[in-house]
């Protein structure tokens, strides 16, 4: 980590209580989509670009959206970084060259958005149907979100309060 890395991202002209910054790069800066390769070599791959179901066949134009890879992120004067690289799209939020927590001055970007903003997040995984069904489903092997629910409901016989 770069000796920069604590610095926060610049306040707007007014204070935002849920102000959330991205800091990562556009996937669909040069082009409308954002292209990601499917693990086959450089002729496969699978573009990411946002239609409208109403207004067929309109294709949102890359100005319009961003398909971010995410390295991190600051809230309320604090900057974080994610665990792996997050890949989000995020509508009407136009990024700015990024300043605070190490990402200023490399080509990386900023999209300040409210904490209680839409966004989607995509996961790409590769592999055989081995290792992404059957092994990853596998008792002991579940998400580490799914046994804080089960440890939760789990707590003084399932009970929620102590009546």
């Amino acid at each position: 980590m770069r000796d920069r890395d604590d610095v926060p991202a610049p306040a707007t002209d007014r204070y935002e209580a849920d102000a959330l910054i991205i800091y990562g790069v556009k996937l669909n800066e040069t082009f409308d989509y954002a292209s990601f390769d499917i693990g086959e070599g450089q002729l496969n791959a699978v573009r990411l670009q946002l239609y409208r179901e109403d207004k067929v066949p309109y294709a949102y134009k890359s100005r319009e959206y961003s398909v971010v890879l995410a390295y991190g992120y600051a809230f309320e004067g604090h900057c974080y970084r994610f665990d792996t690289n997050r890949v989000f799209l995020i509508k009407k939020a136009s990024p700015k060259p990024a300043v605070g927590c190490g990402f200023d001055g490399l080509g990386y970007k900023m999209w300040r958005i409210r904490a209680s903003t839409a966004l989607l997040e995509l996961t790409t995984n590769y592999g055989d149907a081995r290792s992404l069904i059957l092994d990853a489903n596998l008792p002991g092997k579940r998400s580490p979100s799914s046994y804080a629910i089960t440890l939760r409901m789990a707590h003084r016989d399932g009970r929620l309060n102590r009546d």
